[in-house]
């Protein structure tokens, strides 16, 4: 009788390996395993630089270049009669490649414990769309692998391949090939399956580097550094000057040597400027590089918040040799850098690489791995991505853009041209907490506001530290109702008759709310929305809108098309409403 009972029961099933040869024991033991893939393009066809501006000054259709108005020829290898360029993204238009200053890639590190696990996945290209990252998740869900544990992050640097699309030879032509996007969702699975396939057990040290030496900062700030707008090694473009001066990173290490590093770092990587027409990963690549020399391994380099806007760019380092020791005067001052180049890409990564290598003091046991995601949809209320949508530049299916009853405010707010998909991620890795967003971060929507006093009352900016471009006539304006949705007020008098400073009108395009918030109606910072020792931004996650501005401070005027002033970053937003849905999104997963 036992053994009939015995026969019926059925067999439990057997469970699926994990693809890729993931590692998910519940044995309390980290693992990880790590990968790089090149995603360097191949340049098949050239230009002349008759002029040197480091532009295609001719016409894509003439090779020659002596049909009226095409002033430069190409190299028309194939022979189509079309110029088949790679056209660089970040600053102006009609930037193609000319050769490879140092290759592009893909890196990642997959890490489990205790059954939970993530991809990290750090890209070199100014952003990857959401739909190519989904591309991705899609096919490593498809073999068991959790969409939702897949972190891309774009490094943004200014000197790689169009991926996004309005950087080509004109506002009309998209920059971006499709086939080079599509190859980058290959690479991104090709190396997590890889690094997947590698895993091994590790054991972490974690460290945040707060570039707080008086060599990174100008003289407001406390510091020595010549250039009093430096603060934490960067500058902030935009008022008021508040920058990301923190370097945060990860090392695991295997019984045999170092298996990766991951580090995240804000500002900018354009660095090398645009005076010159090199593929390049900039300032990350260069990080990448001394940190794997010197600490064996794959370093994956993984953006922060790099909105407001911050940037090395123009500003001033100190000097270091080859071997990466400080370079001197004889009175044991620093030897300073401020021309922007190939060379300040390489000192500026050695320097970030050496804070982050030195903040690795924290080697105690992880005890979690922990993922979490608030996903929502952006209205694109700005007229430069509605109309780089309606031309077709960007790399993305024309289903990718969401025109239901779903997408807020479409269908009745003649502004919202439709919604574009994107999520936030809580990313806990033991003691360092990451907090993602789908774009360019302010800083201070991530560690809040100073606290001084010109941030609250406008009279006070004047000659502040922070507030360099202020218009002393708009110290007694009403951003919020009288500067928000225009580029000038007429106030009737100059101030304190100062005719050589004021004229009487307030310049909206050099001005800022006052009190300068992040919010009206979320004013805690995402920092203070996560758990965690080490709590670290990470931008231009899994998606790319733009920038991603305080919404007191967002001026509805500005575009393409007009005088931008101080307010720049507007026209390169998807909305005016992204910062308090990206606030909303963290908001949403401090309560779980």
């Amino acid at each position: 009788m036992l053994l009939s009972l015995l026969l019926a029961c059925p067999a439990p099933e057997e469970q699926a390996p994990p693809p890729y040869g993931l590692i998910l024991e519940n044995d309390g033991q980290l693992y990880a395993g790590a990968a790089r893939v090149d995603i360097t393009p191949t340049i098949s066809e050239t230009y002349t630089d008759l002029n040197g501006n480091n532009e295609f000054d001719g016409c894509n259709t003439d090779p020659s270049g002596t049909r009226g108005g095409c002033d430069e020829p190409y190299d028309d290898v194939n022979g189509d009669g079309h110029f088949q360029g790679i056209w660089m993204a970040g600053f102006q238009s009609r930037r193609a490649a000319l050769d490879v200053h140092d290759p592009l890639s893909v890196s990642a590190v997959v890490i489990s414990l205790d059954g939970e696990y993530v991809a990290l996945v750090g890209v070199d290209a100014l952003g990857i769309l959401e739909n190519r990252v989904r591309d991705a998740g899609a096919v490593l869900d498809a073999d068991g692998f959790d969409r939702d544990r897949l972190i891309v992050s774009s490094s943004h640097t200014h000197s790689a391949a169009d991926t996004v699309g309005i950087w080509g030879l004109d506002e009309t032509s998209s920059g971006a090939d499709p086939e080079y996007t599509a190859s980058i969702t290959e690479a991104i699975l090709e190396a997590v399956q890889t690094a997947a396939s590698v895993m091994e057990p590790v054991s972490p040290t974690v460290g945040q580097a707060d570039m707080t030496g008086p060599e990174y900062n100008g003289a407001p700030f406390g510091g020595i550094n010549p250039d009093a707008s430096v603060e934490g090694g960067i500058n902030d473009i935009r008022d008021p000057l508040i920058t990301a001066g923190s370097v945060f990173s990860i090392a695991l290490d295997g019984t045999a040597g170092r298996v990766a590093t991951v580090v995240s770092a804000s500002g900018h990587p354009e660095t090398s400027s645009d005076e010159h027409s090199s593929l390049s990963a900039d300032y990350a690549g260069a990080m990448r590089d001394w940190i794997d020399t010197s600490d064996g391994g794959t370093t994956v380099f993984l953006s922060g918040a790099l909105g407001g806007m911050q940037s090395a760019l123009g500003s001033t380092v100190p000097m270091v040799d080859s071997a990466g020791a400080r370079i001197l005067a004889e009175d044991g001052s620093p030897e300073w850098l401020s021309d922007n180049g190939f060379e300040f890409v390489r000192v500026w990564g050695t320097l970030l690489a050496q804070e982050a290598q030195a903040s690795l003091t924290d080697d105690q046991p992880w005890k979690q791995i922990r993922i979490r995601k608030a996903s929502f949809l952006i209205p694109v209320d700005n007229v430069s991505f509605a109309l780089a949508f309606q031309l077709h530049l960007l790399d993305t299916p024309d289903e990718y853009v969401d025109q239901s009853p779903d997408c807020p405010g479409y269908g009745y707010d003649p502004d919202v041209f439709g919604c574009v998909p994107a999520s936030v991620w809580v990313i806990e890795l033991g003691p360092m907490t990451f907090g993602s967003a789908p774009g360019e971060l302010f800083p201070e929507l991530f560690w809040g506001v100073p606290d001084e006093a010109a941030m609250a009352d406008a009279a006070l900016r004047s000659g502040d530290a922070r507030w360099t471009q202020h218009d002393r006539d708009c110290d007694g304006v009403d951003f919020a109702a009288q500067c928000k949705n225009t580029d000038s007020v007429t106030v009737g008098s100059d101030c304190d008759g100062d005719a050589g400073a004021c004229d009487g009108v307030c310049n909206c395009l050099q001005t800022h709310a006052a009190p300068y918030r992040i919010s009206d109606t979320l004013p805690t910072p995402i920092i203070d929305l996560l758990p965690g020792t080490y709590r670290a931004p990470l931008g231009i996650t899994n998606a790319y809108c733009g920038y991603i501005v305080p919404g007191p401070d967002f001026n509805t005027y500005v575009n393409v098309t007009n005088e931008q002033g101080d307010h720049y970053e507007e026209t390169n937003s998807c909305s005016g409403g992204f910062a308090d849905q990206v606030l909303g999104a963290f908001s949403s997963l401090a309560e779980d």
